[in-house]
């Protein structure tokens, strides 16, 4: 019903990239005729002369509008969508948790406040687990996120505190101060600790400043889990942290353990994730 058509031809890619994109709906606009690009990023259309638009589709890229001319062969570029949506804003979190090792039972909460700048945003935490006798294991956090947010790309910056007593024989206080910076599902830390260090039967007392690093990334299906490791390193002393968490939905559940000297924990969690609305958020 468009009269005469005219055939072109082309390849789609990710602009800064040299390989094909498949999967691309292409689309005459204004109409419901389309195809898509093969695996190897190539597609071909008949268009009606009387219409001279392509529109190029894909999920997580900019749309494009292409405007066609005597070329028969089209080279189209797309560019990525940097449009970052977070959605850990105004969010508590509950646990329970077990040390599996000394402190069966405990508990934490997190909570996250509403975004003050732009995705910035604070979160802080609090967790406690104890036997209810010489064992505790207490640590808390407050962190700034989603300071710097740019596609692919986002820096946070964490402290932290960690409190063990264990067994009337090890008392540990450990301060971390850490920038996270999160490139394409990859996670590179970085800081500083501070340690106040006692172990009774080796009669060793450390107080020492440290460097901390760490790693982290996201495992995609069918864990859909995040893994975190840290270490500080300081003088006669080392602390290691290993975090893995996977949350479903509302449910969420990890794994953390920790040492430091002669200490050593698991613990366990499992907990339940919720959004609270304010006012303003709610219209």
């Amino acid at each position: 019903m468009f009269g005469q058509t005219t055939e072109y031809s082309g390849v789609v890619k990710i602009k800064g990239d040299k390989h094909p994109l498949p999967g691309v709906s292409v689309m005459i606009k204004g109409t419901k005729i389309g195809t898509q690009t093969d695996f190897d990023g190539y597609f071909k259309i008949n268009v009606p002369d009387s219409l001279n638009t392509l529109s190029f589709l894909y999920v997580g890229i900019k749309p494009l509008d292409y405007k066609l001319n005597e070329k028969k062969f089209l080279e189209i570029f797309l560019k990525e969508d940097c449009t970052v949506c977070f959605l850990d804003h105004q969010q508590i979190a509950i646990y329970a948790q077990s040390g599996v090792i000394g402190n069966p039972l405990g508990g934490q909460l997190d909570f996250s406040f509403p975004a003050f700048f732009r995705d910035l945003t604070l979160k802080t935490g609090f967790g406690y687990q104890t036997n209810f006798n010489e064992n505790r294991f207490l640590s808390a956090f407050i962190n700034l996120e989603h300071l710097f947010v740019d596609c692919g790309f986002s820096i946070d910056i964490n402290s932290s505190v960690r409190n063990f007593n264990y067994d009337n024989n090890i008392d540990s206080n450990v301060l971390s101060l850490e920038s996270s910076i999160n490139l394409r599902g990859i996670q590179i830390i970085t800081g500083f600790s501070n340690v106040d260090f006692f172990e009774l039967d080796k009669n060793k007392v450390i107080k020492s400043n440290g460097v901390l690093v760490g790693i982290g990334t996201w495992i995609g299906p069918p864990f859909y889990a995040s893994v975190k490791a840290k270490t500080s390193i300081f003088k006669n002393l080392s602390e290691y942290q290993v975090e893995i968490k996977r949350t479903y939905k509302q449910l969420s559940s990890f794994i953390r353990y920790n040492k430091i000297g002669g200490f050593n924990e698991l613990s366990l969690g499992i907990g339940y994730e919720f959004t609270y609305y304010l006012k303003k958020r709610e219209k």
